[in-house]
């Protein structure tokens, strides 16, 4: 009986622990206030230079906090607010909370890019964007957080990244993935991107 108990109880911490590892939805609405201000209430961006958070993958929000809190990743707004305002479990909690609004959607879409996106460039050894991000950029597995979810990002936000890629200016993608496709984009075929995948 004795054993049977300390079994029991067991189970319940580590269903506790499971849950705080998932983060809270709830919580994490109240705790995203000060994201809110810039990603939106619902995680919507009102700035097109702020990307769009509703529905995306948590695992890869978490880890973009984290990169911004060990500085694999940089922002002149979000390096500092990671940094001083955001532990482990709030991270996990926010994320939570934008995962579970409606994932986001743009309207139509760019030719040019939509080749990109659906085709990627074999004469540059460039896979399709697809490849990785899904068919519709929507992503490929829920528990992904390297490749996140990019259909219907804002526009101007999907082409800095990819010059900040190209650049190095960005640098926290795994094996600089992102980093050498994005060194095989022209400037024009950037922005046809961008224009496409923001619209799906």
């Amino acid at each position: 009986m004795k054993s049977f108990v300390i079994l029991i109880l067991l189970a319940l911490i580590n269903n506790c622990f499971a849950e705080a590892e998932q983060g809270d939805p709830v919580a994490g609405r109240q705790k995203s206030k000060f994201c809110q201000g810039c990603h939106g209430v619902d995680g919507n961006s009102v700035n097109p230079l702020c990307p769009n958070l509703s529905g995306q993958n948590a695992n890869y929000i978490e880890k973009q906090i984290h990169d911004f809190q060990t500085e694999k990743r940089t922002d002149s707004i979000m390096t500092g607010i990671s940094q001083g305002l955001i532990t482990d479990q709030d991270a996990k909690d926010i994320a939570a909370y934008f995962s579970s609004r409606k994932p986001m959607v743009g309207f139509n879409g760019n030719k040019i890019g939509q080749n990109i996106f659906r085709e990627g460039k074999p004469q540059r050894q460039m896979p399709a964007c697809s490849s990785c991000h899904g068919d519709n950029g929507k992503g490929k597995a829920d528990d992904n957080n390297v490749y996140p979810i990019i259909g219907g990002q804002t526009k101007d936000y999907i082409a800095k990244q990819l010059k900040d890629l190209r650049s190095g200016v960005r640098h926290n993608d795994p094996d600089s993935i992102m980093g050498n496709v994005a060194k095989k984009l022209s400037d024009e075929e950037i922005d046809a991107l961008a224009d496409y995948v923001s619209k799906l």
